[in-house]
């Protein structure tokens, strides 16, 4: 989850998002910055003469950050940090590979990092649902045969694993499966020595400016098919629904700026249309902003009495025992009022992938046993990150806050146990309306929740 200061809403959310996964993912492990201008300043209250090339990751050797960006940076970390008292011999350590890596080798923080400008942009935009210069479809590494790795295998070919619906991908004819050979006139096989390395590759030559084309050559079983595809910006939205027998099957694929509203539409429509039940899908939704989060839940629940009313407690602030009560910042959200799918019996279908904010909706309607929980172990992402703007149009990505469900557990790391497990032969048998993608009939987990919100 992120906030941003700059926002009177303070949001937090932690948002990726198709064919931009590879791309966070590369800024998100650490690139090192190659310049940075201004004289002696103290990081971590050790001097630094010329500034270290690593303060910072970012891409592109013409940026620069200036100094004030740095001193500012460390002042976000001294007042806002989760775990406060960060120490000298921190610092000592820490400058020469710089705050970010001083952060997350100290406190194994998975998600504190830095953002260029550019990257930032990208984050707000796809806070707002809008992705700017893509064509609507999701990249994977994959084995033989097209199908999503084991543990430990090494992936031979890049794979469209995601084609959205309705999105210029897939007015191409560009379907799930279709193994990429070619981006233009350049093969694949040019760029990289593996799948994984040509696949990073590959998506910054498929993204590009709206309205431009960009030829896409995939291998589909024995032939080959090269398909013209114009770049959009596209406008995607977050929840989708569609009745499944007297069931309201309801998909929230992150919690962008109108989620709470759109699952509310959706919602009411389907139960005022004769749905006697409702099964929620939160799998592959990595999480978006509290605010959302807040919304959806409140749609199930009644405002109680019961463990402060809270949909999510969080804390910041915190020794660096990390103890819930060492907390000096404490916030509270509650249930709010006027949810309309008080009643019908529920089921909330998980996986893996269902992180953050999407994890702050299943632990509150857990906690409050509105439902069961279904499908495997979610991902375990128990903190808030708040972005802090920086002079330079850079950003510091800070976790500032670890969230605690209604009955006061963390689920940090741990993540939540379904109440039933059940796994997916494959996690191409998801049923999903977002994207193309199988029959309701042959997934397992689907066919379990219906099961659980039987009469």
């Amino acid at each position: 989850m992120i906030w941003s200061r700059d926002s009177s809403h303070r949001p937090r959310a932690a948002r990726f998002m198709p064919l931009a996964v590879v791309v966070l993912a590369c800024y998100l492990t650490g690139l090192l910055v190659n310049n940075l201008s201004g004289s002696v300043l103290s990081v971590f209250g050790r001097p630094v003469s010329s500034i270290v090339d690593s303060v910072f990751p970012h891409i592109g050797q013409s940026q620069r950050l200036n100094t004030g960006s740095v001193n500012e940076a460390w002042t976000d970390v001294q007042n806002e940090y989760v775990l406060r008292g960060l120490s000298g011999t921190v610092g000592t350590q820490g400058a020469e590979s710089g705050i970010i890596d001083a952060i997350k080798g100290k406190y194994g923080d998975r998600f504190t990092s830095f953002l260029t400008s550019d990257e930032y942009a990208s984050l707000q935009n796809g806070l707002a649902g809008r992705r700017s210069g893509s064509i609507g479809i999701a990249l994977e590494a994959r084995c033989a045969g097209v199908t999503p790795c084991p543990s430990g295998a090494t992936p031979t070919v890049v794979a469209i694993e995601d084609v959205l619906r309705d999105q210029p991908a897939e007015r191409a004819g560009i379907r799930n499966g279709d193994i990429l050979v070619a981006v233009g006139s350049q093969s694949l096989a040019g760029l990289g020595g593996d799948a994984t390395a040509r696949l990073n590759a590959a998506v910054p030559k498929i993204r590009g400016a709206s309205g431009t084309p960009v030829t896409l050559t995939v291998q589909r079983g024995a032939g080959s098919l090269t398909f013209t595809v114009r770049r959009a910006d596209l406008n995607l939205p977050s929840v989708f629904s569609t009745r499944l027998g007297a069931t309201l099957y309801v998909q929230v694929t992150g919690f962008d700026q109108d989620t709470g509203s759109l699952a509310h539409k959706k919602l009411s429509d389907g139960l005022s249309a004769g749905a006697t039940s409702v099964v929620l899908d939160l799998r592959a939704n990595p999480g978006g902003l509290v605010s959302e989060a807040r919304s959806l839940a409140s749609q199930f629940l009644h405002t109680t009495t019961a463990h402060q009313n809270a949909v999510v407690v969080r804390r910041g602030r915190l020794t660096s025992t990390a103890a819930p009560q060492s907390a000096e910042k404490v916030e509270v959200d509650t249930i709010q009022s006027g949810g309309v799918a008080l009643t019908p019996r529920l089921a909330v279908l998980v996986d893996g992938d269902t992180a953050s904010a999407a994890e702050i909706v299943t632990a509150a309607l857990h906690d409050y046993q509105r439902g069961p929980v279904v499908g495997q172990k979610t991902f375990g992402k128990g903190s808030v990150q708040e972005d802090f703007p920086l002079p330079d149009g850079s950003d510091l990505h800070l976790t500032v806050e670890r969230w605690y469900g209604p009955n006061g557990e963390s689920i940090d790391v741990s993540g939540i146990t379904p109440d039933r497990v059940v796994a997916l032969t494959s996690r191409d048998n998801r049923f999903r309306l977002d994207a193309e993608g199988p029959d309701a009939a042959v997934d397992s987990q689907l066919q379990a929740a219906l099961v659980a919100v039987r009469p």
